[in-house]
């Protein structure tokens, strides 16, 4: 018989709460990337230029990157108020490395807290697809507006 040790229990409850922050932090950048792509949307009906497309796709990647990058600092807040790690800038090294799925940030967790990594990258792999299907609905969007 298996003896199982669910040592993610608490783990997992505060990738939940933190989950639920990132998922509201991104619904918000997401609505400002909608609102961002109308507003530009209806200024290049007026003057249908390649360089407008390529302005309104940059501003729209970009919202996209500071919302990814407020979604870090929400982790990154939680390692350094826990003391989980030494100071602020290796929480945000710590927070980036695990939010990008690179792992290698050379910093390691309590023993307790080891696994709450894995659970913030799956929170950003979420976070990614969402951005995608929002970039990948922009650019129909663009496209289908050239014709």
């Amino acid at each position: 018989m298996l003896n199982f040790d669910f040592r993610f229990a608490e783990q997992f409850v505060v990738a939940l709460v933190l989950t639920s922050l990132t998922v509201l932090t991104h619904s918000v950048g997401m609505n400002w990337v909608k609102r961002y792509f109308e507003t530009s949307h209806s200024f290049m009906k007026d003057r249908k230029a390649f360089r407008s497309h390529n302005i309104s796709m940059i501003g729209i990647v970009a919202i996209m990157v500071a919302t990814h990058a407020i979604e870090v600092v929400i982790w990154a807040l939680f390692f350094f108020l826990r003391g989980l790690v030494p100071d602020a800038m290796s929480a945000m090294y710590f927070s980036i490395t695990s939010y990008a799925t690179l792992g290698s940030s050379n910093i390691t967790l309590p023993d307790h807290w080891r696994g709450i990594g894995g659970f913030e990258a799956m929170s950003a792999m979420l976070m990614f697809g969402w951005s995608t299907a929002v970039l990948a609905a922009v650019v129909m969007k663009h496209h289908s507006s050239d014709t």
